[in-house]
């Protein structure tokens, strides 16, 4: 049995085991997560790293626009509540498109909670994009630290939250596979039950932790650079997630959008 597969077994045992971490009943319910830390963000920073606040009339937020409602139809019609976002390999723009997939759900008006997760333990870069040092990450809730509530904040971007992380983590396949993940996706789900969580996942072909994560996560969407990501990769990343429920493929920095917004 080889690595990967010995992970995907790891994370099925985990998630069936559903009475190993219970989750207290003194805990918050609904759609409130006491004393959530708001943060201020940089307009500027925002822009410098690509991310779509406004929705305005050219080729990047109308891509988003049409993103975020195929995702939200196929979302909302099987009943799914989580999605991982993933890529062959690093510097594809994954954790980007999560970002801003997850801004523009959450800017909709639609009456639900969007919670953006950095699970690419390895290489967590969320709070970068945001320009800020997270006091306390999601490396501190897995070693037992920290609470959702010292991690999770808010940016203050209409119903958006985000787990940030911070530090990085070299087990993290066996983090991913661990009774702690499986009570942080409990305990989400408890505390809002009107909500999308997305995580941002590490590149597949990098580790294990995609595949470890599978079974416990409703749908993935993949993304591809154009120009960047080879065919061989591409192949060799599908076929490895052949057996998830797939939303389907961004084709990243597209050239083609450019042209098209000039219609």
């Amino acid at each position: 049995m080889d690595r990967i597969t010995k992970a995907v077994e790891r994370a099925k045992k985990a998630a069936n085991q559903h009475d190993v971490v219970p989750i207290a009943s003194s805990e918050p319910s609904g759609n409130i997560v006491a004393d959530v830390r708001e943060i201020s963000i940089s307009k500027d920073v925002l822009s410098r790293h690509h991310i779509i606040l406004e929705q305005k009339n050219d080729a990047f937020s109308h891509a988003y626009k049409v993103l975020r409602t195929r995702i939200w139809q196929q979302m909302r019609s099987n009943g799914w509540t989580t999605m991982g976002v993933t890529s062959a390999n690093p510097g594809e723009g994954k954790t980007l498109t999560a970002i801003n997939l997850a801004i523009s759900l959450a800017l909709m008006e639609i009456k639900h909670t969007v919670i953006l997760v950095d699970l690419d333990l390895r290489r967590p870069s969320i709070h970068d994009y945001f320009g800020f040092w997270p006091e306390n990450g999601i490396a501190d809730y897995f070693q037992a630290q920290a609470s959702i509530d010292d991690v999770i904040v808010d940016p203050g971007i209409g119903e958006f939250l985000m787990l940030p992380g911070n530090l990085p983590l070299q087990n993290s396949s066996e983090i991913i596979s661990s009774a702690r993940m499986q009570r942080l996706l409990r305990e989400l789900k408890a505390r809002f039950p009107s909500r999308l969580i997305i995580f941002d996942l590490p590149p597949v072909l990098l580790t294990d932790d995609v595949l470890a994560l599978a079974p416990s996560i409703d749908a993935f969407l993949f993304v591809v650079e154009e120009g960047g990501s080879s065919a061989n990769d591409i192949v060799r990343a599908v076929d490895l997630l052949k057996d998830v429920h797939m939303l389907g493929s961004v084709l990243n920095k597209s050239e083609h959008a450019l042209q098209r917004n000039n219609y």
